[in-house]
């Protein structure tokens, strides 16, 4: 009979090489094995939405049961049939099973400020928000003059997220000035005390800054004052603002997919992720009114706004 010994290398060289190219099969088929449902919970048919699940299913390997919030049943079921995972899409959903602590949860598309509070260690998912460094980053290449990049944030909203972007900004010697408001009210005379201390204002998506009469009154602010507007939506591009990260939905499908992977092969920490995928927009227009020069590498057919 033929052994493994050292008498016999090329055969335990060969099993070996076998071994280590079957392994790297292993992820899937565990996958398979231990993750065989996955409940995606959903609260409406917005293309967003749609498009976070087809990544989802185009990546996962699972079997996956779509329910709604309107299905009480369903949500029932959910609740006490214990699946492999829960994946919440939209922040409705994330609030009608975030209490559920006998499944591993993901979220996407949930507001930044509902997962900001200490959650639940079963809990993981991929953030709205796109990290601060690549922000930081994106608004220097649009605006590589600039020093001090002003913002407005409610405490109970975003604090987090603006002491990361605090860093960020330090870490490449920029300067982020920020003041805190508790109401709308608050914003003009916030905004008034940004006059003549900042190069950029980023706008934040917290909500109490960005109201629709706010945003109205943000851009006519630009305008008057010739201060840049950065965002977070093409929306307010086409609205007048100078550039945003847009987040791309079915990238974060793919994430919460890959959450998922690592949670079936018996990750049990929670894994919160940023969006990592995003797309820049521009408004050429409203840059040449502002006597603002865009880098040329920045102005593709894909990022201008008209």
């Amino acid at each position: 009979m033929t052994t493994l010994s050292s008498h016999n290398p090329s055969l335990k060289a060969t099993i070996l090489l076998i071994l280590a190219f079957l392994a790297a099969f292993i992820p899937s088929s565990a996958m398979q094995a231990l993750a065989s449902e996955v409940i995606v919970v959903k609260n409406a048919d917005l293309k967003p939405y749609r498009e976070v699940l087809r990544g989802f299913k185009d990546t996962c390997g699972c079997n996956i049961r779509e329910v709604t919030i309107q299905d009480e049943a369903g949500i029932e079921a959910v609740v006490h049939d214990s699946p492999d995972i829960i994946m919440a899409i939209g922040t409705a959903s994330f609030k009608k099973v975030k209490a559920i602590r006998n499944s591993p949860i993901i979220y996407t598309m949930v507001v930044p400020w509902e997962v900001s509070l200490p959650l639940n260690q079963n809990i993981s998912g991929v953030s709205m928000d796109i990290s601060p460094e690549t922000y930081i980053a994106t608004i220097m290449k649009v605006f590589p003059k600039a020093m001090r990049i002003g913002l407005l944030y409610n405490p109970l909203n975003t604090t987090s997220f603006v002491n990361a972007a605090s860093k960020a900004a330090r870490a490449i010697g920029i300067e982020l000035v920020t003041s805190a408001v508790s109401d709308p009210t608050e914003i003009p005379n916030a905004m008034n005390g940004l006059k003549g201390q900042i190069d950029v204002f980023w706008m934040l998506p917290d909500p109490t800054v960005v109201t629709p009469g706010l945003v109205d009154y943000l851009l006519n602010f630009s305008f008057e004052y010739n201060i840049p507007i950065f965002s977070f939506s093409r929306k307010y591009v086409e609205m007048g603002a100078i550039a945003a990260l847009d987040i791309d939905p079915y990238d974060m499908g793919v994430e919460a997919a890959e959450i998922a992977k690592k949670i079936s092969l018996g990750n049990s920490s929670a894994i919160r992720v940023y969006a990592r995928k995003s797309t820049l927009s521009i408004n050429a227009k409203v840059a040449a009114k502002m006597g603002l020069k865009i880098a040329d590498d920045l102005l593709t057919q894909r990022n201008i706004v008209e």
